[in-house]
Formats: C-alpha cells, sequence, structure tokens
C-alpha cells in the first residue's frame, strides 16, 4: 500500500467541509498526528488510513492517490496559488491589492502573504475560487501550472514608475525636510533600509525562538521532580518553535511559513509588523513614527502596506509647519502645495503665523468647503456626545 499523498487528503478533506479538528474526531486520530501527516512529515499506519477513509467515506486508495477520484468530483489535489503568477494577473488588471481584495472578498493582508511567498501558498477553496474568479483566470495559471505573461518579458524595460497618493508623496516630503535626503535618495535608499529591517525582524524572532528553547528546558527539568501539569502541552510549545524556525530560515517575513501547519487556521499575526511596533515602541520615538492613526487624515490612509499598519511619519512637524490650523494642513495632506514650495523665508520659527495664512491661501476651495464641513460635523458630535453626557447624569441623579 502506497503512503498518504498529503495534498490530496488536505483537499479531500476541504471539500467535505471538515476543519483538521472535525476529521480527526471522527477519524479516531490525534489532531497533532492528522497535522503532521497532512504535512508530510509523518508516514501513516494502515489502520490510521483505514480511518480516515472511513472519515471521508472514499476509498483509502483515493487518498493514497492509486486510484483516481470518484467521477463528478471535482476535488483538487492541491489549492496553491503561485505568488509570482498572482502578481503577476493583478498587475495585468492594473489593480492594487486593495482593488483585488475589494473584488475577490479576500483580505488585503492574506493577498500580501501570497504575494511576499517564495513558493506556492496553500489556501482554502473558497479562497482560491474567490480570486480566481475575480481575475477571471483559469486554475492552471493561479497555481502556477501554466505561464503569465509579465511586463518586461519581451525585452522591453519594466516600467518602474510608481503612481503614490498625494498623502504619500506628503511623507517623502516630511522625511526630506526632517533628515536632508532628495526624493529619488530616499527610493534609492529603500532597498538597504527595508533589507536592514528585514534582517532585524529576523533576528529578533531567531533570539526569541532560543529563549523559548531556553525556558523549555527548565520545564522538561522540573518535570523531572514534580507533578507539573503544563508539562503535558509542551509538545505543542515545541511542535510552534519548530515552526518558526522553519519560517525564520526561509525568510518568511510576512509568517506564511505558520499558516502551512496547525496554526493554519488560527495565527493572523504579521510577525514583520509586530518587530516594526516593537522597534518604534522601544525607540520612544511617537510623533515621528505614529501606528494605528485615529484620524482621517493619516499620511498613508487607511490600508496596511504589506503587512505593516497603517502609519504617519514626521506628525510632529506637519504640526509645527501647520500651526494647528486644519486649512493649513489640508493643503499640504490635499496636495495644493508642496512642503517644498514653502519660501524659506517663512520657515523659520518665527514666521509661523506668514506661514500659517500664505498656507491657508493656497488651499483650494473645494478643500476649504471639505474643512468646514468636517469642523461643522465634528462640532455637532461633541455637542450631541456633550448631551448625551448630561441627560446621563440627570437620570443619574434621580
Amino acid at each position: 500500500m502506497k503512503s498518504i499523498d498529503p495534498q490530496r487528503l488536505v483537499a479531500l478533506r476541504q471539500r467535505k467541509g471538515l476543519t483538521r479538528q472535525a476529521l480527526a474526531g471522527k477519524a479516531h486520530v490525534s489532531e497533532r498526528q492528522l497535522a503532521r501527516i497532512e504535512r508530510g512529515s509523518s508516514q501513516a499506519r494502515q489502520t490510521t488510513l483505514e480511518r480516515l477513509a472511513r472519515a471521508l467515506d472514499i476509498d483509502a486508495k483515493v487518498i493514497t492517490g492509486e486510484e483516481p477520484l470518484p467521477a463528478g468530483d471535482d476535488v483538487e489535489t492541491s489549492f496553491e496559488i503561485d505568488p509570482e503568477n498572482l502578481r503577476a494577473l493583478r498587475e495585468g488588471k492594473r489593480w492594487s491589492r486593495s482593488q483585488l481584495a475589494d473584488s475577490s472578498r479576500v483580505s488585503e493582508r492574506q493577498i500580501a502573504r501570497i504575494e511576499s511567498a517564495h513558493k506556492p501558498v496553500p489556501v482554502r477553496m473558497t479562497t482560491f475560487n474567490k480570486i480566481a474568479a475575480a481575475l477571471g483566470t483559469d486554475r492552471e495559471k493561479l497555481t502556477g501550472k501554466s505561464p503569465v505573461e509579465r511586463s518586461g518579458e519581451k525585452g522591453e524595460a519594466a516600467d518602474f514608475r510608481v503612481r503614490v497618493s498625494r498623502q504619500l508623496q506628503l511623507a517623502y516630503d516630511l522625511v526630506s525636510f526632517r533628515y536632508g535626503p532628495t526624493r529619488r535618495e530616499i527610493v534609492e535608499l529603500a532597498p538597504l533600509l527595508f533589507t536592514l529591517l528585514a534582517e532585524g525582524s529576523l533576528a529578533w524572532r531567531r533570539e526569541r525562538s532560543e529563549q523559548v528553547d531556553e525556558l523549555i528546558g527548565r520545564l522538561k527539568e522540573l518535570g523531572k521532580h514534580t507533578e507539573l501539569y503544563g508539562a503535558a502541552f509542551l509538545e505543542y510549545v515545541l511542535d510552534g518553535n519548530e515552526y518558526e524556525r522553519t519560517s525564520i530560515s526561509n525568510v518568511d517575513l510576512m509568517g506564511n511559513e505558520l499558516r502551512r501547519n496547525d496554526f493554519r487556521e488560527t495565527y493572523d499575526g504579521v510577525p514583520f509588523c509586530e518587530y516594526l511596533l516593537k522597534l518604534a515602541e522601544e525607540m520612544g520615538i511617537a510623533g515621528i513614527v505614529d501606528f494605528f492613526p485615529n484620524t482621517s487624515d493619516a499620511t498613508v490612509g487607511i490600508n496596511t502596506i504589506w503587512g505593516a499598519e497603517p502609519y504617519e511619519v514626521c506628525r510632529d512637524i506637519l504640526g509645527e509647519l501647520t500651526g494647528g490650523s486644519k486649512f493649513a494642513r489640508g493643503a499640504l495632506l490635499r496636495g495644493d502645495v508642496r512642503l517644498s514650495e514653502i519660501p524659506k523665508d517663512l520657515l523659520s520659527p518665527e514666521s509661523r503665523d506668514a506661514r500659517v495664512a500664505w498656507l491657508e491661501e493656497k488651499l483650494s476651495d473645494e478643500g476649504r468647503l471639505e474643512e468646514e464641513i468636517s469642523e461643522l460635523l465634528a462640532a455637532r458630535m461633541a455637542e450631541e456626545l456633550a448631551k448625551q453626557d448630561a441627560d446621563a447624569g440627570r437620570e443619574g441623579e434621580r
């Protein structure tokens, strides 16, 4: 008897609408053992194979691949998406990740994880079909079995121009204003800076993994001398740390490897993002780098960027330049005027009032109307909240 085909087993389970836990329960095997079989890291005994076959209501030889799938059953042996092909198909439609997410009803974060992977990424059948339908493509191309023509493959230079939002343009201007480099120099430095951050995040995760190993060793030692109930769960910690080491060795910044195993349906973190948040917190640079902006005028909008949370840079500097004026700030955020266009004689602290007035004059009529409406709505909301608080206070006095 041949061994179980892991990909076919996963596909059959998903086709039946069963979670790994549900199939393990029906087949009377441990969920941990089933996870290992599906990863291809463990061989199943004949009795285990037969239990799985009965639970799936299918012949055991179908699971091993010795016999074809039943007629009329459209189960695929793999639901993996090729990262390069997905990116090429998306760019071929001139869609951003956000646009693909809206069209497919698949989260932008999940699309980013798939595109950033170094090898095909397994996904649920429903997710696969949603993305294929949104892109109007066949399964062969999405899985990587058929090639997808990419820009620049015919000898033409790939277009390196990228359209960015006005808010992101302002972010470049603020970085240039604070630190000195031109926008072009910032772009040219980007690969170096990203590589340093990426390697920093891997080193941080590696250090944490080593700390986990050390703690596990201490727990094992304790377990030798006393009845330690928690020791029974050490195997799960060991497995988790092994997954983490595999992810790190594969330079998996987004944590895709962690979704190829037991954590696939529960883990929703992004290691690279967690590192950026930790780094900013340790440096104590609030006002220079801020994550999770709770404002509508965030420097980089509301979408996640390759797993990173929405952020703002140089918020304090923008506040100093605009003097707290919504109209002055709006002129820069809307792109009605560039920071570099502010006259040099207005940049000194002593010229604050003149600078703010100059910026306010640059705000377009449309922008001024939007700011006035926003201010009016905010005032009304504040009045309503104050009224609700007063009513609650009177109610409490009764």
